[in-house]
C-alpha cells in the first residue's frame, strides 16, 4: 500500500485515468439524486452545500469541476494532503478476552429544562408544521413490447435523473443448482463479468468506469439477472457491454482461481459469523438436502474447489439464454428510442443448440409437527443467534397482503411484539425480527433474534410465549391495526422513489404472477381490513409449534439454557 501511494503522489494519474474516474463520480452523483434524503439524496445534496459552501446550488458546480479537473491538480492535492504522517491500526489474531455484561447507567440529562417553562409552552415554541394531504402511489405505467427473437421486455418510464435502468431475469437461481453442485450458479454469475474473448477482466472494467456504468450479475432462490445503470447518453456504449457479459464471457481459466479465491474465503468468513453459519444450516433442515430450496449460503465449499469452465460454459448455456429470460427497463427515455438499442443488441441473439434447463421441485416437505433445536457449537461467542423457520402452506402467488400487514404487528418492524419485548423492554437483544420469505415456489416464515449468551435459553423461552399469546387469544388490536394500516398506506410512494426501486417492483411482480398496477391496487386492500383479516390469514399460515430452532453460540454455556425449555436439543458442528 505505502509502495503505491508514494508512487501515486509522485507520478499522479494519467489523463485517461481521471476522465474515467471523473465520469463514474459524476454518475454516481447523478443517481443519488434520485432519492428525496438518504446519502446522497436531494436533501442532502442542498443542505451540504448551504452548510459548507453557504449556497445550496454548490453540487450543480462541484459537478461541472468534474469535466475540467486535470492531473497537475489532482498531483498537487495528493502531496499537499497525503504526504503527512499517518495513524496505522495492526489488528493481530488472538484470543477473545472474557466477556462482561455492560453496567446499565442512570440517563443523566446534559441541558437541564427552564423551571419557568411547561410542556405546554416548549411545545407552543416549536410547534409542529401541519400535514398536509398525503399523495397516493402514482406507479408508473407499464409498456410491454417483444424483441424480434421473442424476448419478452416490460418498460417503465421516470425521468426524475438521466439514468437508464436495465435487468435480464433468466429463470435459474440457486434452485437450478443440482443437489450435488450447490455453488454452481453463484459462481457462474460471479465470472460474467470478469472478461469477455475480446476484454480482459480489466479492460472491461476500465470501459465501465469510463461510460459512469455499473454492470452486476447475481442470483436469488429462483433467478439469476444481470443489471446495467448507467447515464442515458451513454446508454448504446453501455449495453454493447452488458451484452458482451452475458454472450460472450470468457471464463479465462487465471479469472476462474481467482474468483474461486474470493468465494472460498467469503464461505470461510459466513462459517466464522454467527449469522452466515444459521443461514447455511437452516434450508438443509427445512427442506431436506436434495430439495432446490436447500441452499447453501455461499455455496459448498468442495463444490466451489472443483468446478472447471467447462462446467460454468455448461451452466451458462443450459440457463443464460434468450429463451429463458425477459428483459426490464426503467429510463428517462422514451420507449421508441430504447426498443432498436435492444433489437440491436439482443434481438439477434439465439438459443445453444443445448436444451434448456429444468427445475425438478417436487412436493414442498411438511413443516415439523413439533418444535426442536439445533445447535450450532461457537465457543466461547458472547452472543448467541437465534434463528427459527418453518415452510408455511402460504401460495406465494395467492395474495399475501394480509399476511404480512400480520406481521407487521407480530415480527415485521420496530414496533412488532417481539422487538419490543426482548429489545426495548427486556433488553436482551439488539433487534429482533420475523416475516415470511416469499419464493416462487414456498414461503418460509423466518425469526432472527441475536441475543446476549447468558439469555438465550430466557429470549426463546420469550419467543414461543409471544407466540403462544399473538396465536392465542390475543391477536391484532384496533390500534395495531390503525397503526399498521396507515403505515404501509403511507409509505407507498416511498418505497418507489427510484428507478431502481421501480425495476425490482417490476420484476417480483412476474415472478409472482401479479398484474402491472398491483402496488396501486394496495392501498384499497389495505384499507379495507380489519383485524379479524390479519389474525386470520397468520394462524392459516404460521404454526408457533412448527418451528426448527437453530441456535449458534457457545454450547457449553447456551445448552443447559436449552434443556430446560422441554424441546429437544441437537448439538453440531458448524457447516
Amino acid at each position: 500500500i505505502d509502495e503505491i501511494l508514494a508512487d501515486y503522489v509522485a507520478n499522479g494519474p494519467t489523463a485517461e485515468e481521471v476522465r474515467r474516474a471523473s465520469t463514474n463520480e459524476v454518475a454516481q452523483r447523478i443517481r443519488g439524486l434520485e432519492s428525496v434524503g438518504g446519502f446522497g439524496g436531494k436533501a442532502v445534496t442542498l443542505a451540504q452545500g448551504e452548510t459548507f459552501a453557504g449556497d445550496s446550488n454548490f453540487y450543480a458546480r462541484t459537478l461541472a469541476n468534474y469535466a475540467t479537473v486535470t492531473p497537475a491538480e489532482i498531483r498537487t492535492a495528493m502531496k499537499q494532503w497525503l504526504t503527512r504522517p499517518a495513524f496505522s491500526l495492526t489488528l493481530e489474531p488472538g484470543d477473545r478476552p472474557a466477556y462482561e455484561e455492560a453496567k446499565s447507567v442512570a440517563a443523566k440529562s446534559a441541558v437541564k429544562p427552564d423551571p419557568k417553562q411547561t410542556a405546554a409552552t416548549r411545545g407552543a415554541a416549536r410547534p409542529i408544521p401541519p400535514l398536509s394531504q398525503l399523495a397516493a402511489l402514482d406507479f408508473p405505467d407499464i409498456s410491454n413490447i417483444r424483441l424480434s427473437n421473442g424476448i419478452a421486455v416490460e418498460y417503465a418510464q421516470r425521468t426524475a435523473v438521466p439514468i437508464t435502468q436495465i435487468a435480464l431475469s433468466f429463470n435459474a437461481g440457486d434452485a437450478a443448482d443440482p443437489a450435488d453442485r450447490r455453488g454452481l450458479q453463484l459462481m457462474t454469475m460471479a465470472m460474467l463479468d470478469e472478461g469477455t474473448s475480446t476484454m480482459t477482466a480489466q479492460a472491461l472494467a476500465e470501459a465501465r468506469e469510463g461510460l459512469g456504468a455499473q454492470i452486476s450479475a447475481d442470483g436469488s432462490t429462483d433467478r439469476s439477472s444481470v443489471y446495467l445503470s448507467t447515464m442515458s447518453p451513454n446508454l448504446g456504449a453501455s449495453l454493447g457491454l452488458m451484452g458482451a457479459v452475458v454472450k460472450d464471457s470468457a471464463f479465462a481459466p487465471a479469472e476462474i482461481e481467482r474468483v474461486r479465491t474470493q468465494l472460498l474465503t467469503s464461505v470461510a468468513q459466513l462459517k466464522k459469523d454467527p449469522n452466515g453459519m444459521a443461514q447455511r444450516t437452516l434450508p438443509t433442515l427445512l427442506y431436506g438436502a436434495g430439495h432446490p430450496y436447500a441452499v447453501v449460503r455461499g455455496g459448498d465449499e468442495a463444490v466451489l474447489k472443483s468446478l472447471g469452465r467447462d462446467d460454468l460454459l455448461a451452466f451458462r448455456d443450459r440457463w443464460l439464454r434468450p429463451d429463458n429470460t425477459k428483459i426490464y427497463v426503467v429510463s428517462d427515455r422514451p420507449l421508441a428510442e430504447i426498443t432498436p438499442l435492444l433489437e440491436a443488441e439482443f434481438g439477434r441473439w439465439a438459443a445453444p443448440a443445448s436444451a434448456k434447463g429444468v427445475k425438478s421441485f417436487g412436493a414442498i416437505p411438511a413443516r415439523a409437527t413439533s418444535p426442536r433445536i439445533v445447535l450450532v457449537d461457537r465457543p466461547q461467542s458472547p452472543q448467541s443467534i437465534i434463528y427459527g423457520g418453518q415452510v408455511t402452506p402460504v401460495d406465494p402467488k395467492s395474495g399475501t397482503e394480509a399476511l404480512g400487514a400480520a406481521n407487521d404487528v407480530l415480527g415485521g418492524n420496530f414496533l412488532s411484539r417481539i422487538n419490543m419485548d426482548l429489545r426495548e423492554k427486556k433488553g436482551w437483544s439488539y433487534g429482533v425480527r420475523g416475516g415470511a420469505n416469499l419464493n416462487e415456489r414456498a414461503v418460509p416464515y423466518i425469526v432472527n433474534a441475536p441475543v446476549q449468551a447468558d439469555r438465550t435459553g430466557d429470549s426463546l423461552a420469550a419467543l414461543n410465549e409471544q407466540f403462544a399469546s399473538f396465536f392465542g387469544d390475543k391477536g391484532v388490536n384496533a390500534e395495531e391495526l390503525e397503526r399498521t394500516v396507515a403505515n404501509r398506506v403511507n409509505g407507498l410512494p416511498g418505497q418507489f422513489e427510484t428507478s431502481d426501486a421501480v425495476l425490482n417492483a417490476m420484476i417480483s411482480n412476474d415472478l409472482y404472477g401479479r398484474p402491472d398496477n398491483y402496488h396501486e391496487t394496495l392501498a384499497a386492500k389495505y384499507r379495507a381490513f380489519a383485524a379479524s383479516d390479519l389474525d386470520r390469514a397468520i394462524r392459516g399460515a404460521v404454526d408457533p409449534k412448527g418451528f426448527v430452532w437453530v441456535v449458534v453460540g457457545d454450547a457449553a454455556k447456551v445448552k443447559p439454557q436449552l434443556d430446560k425449555l422441554g424441546m429437544p436439543v441437537e448439538v453440531i458442528a458448524a457447516k
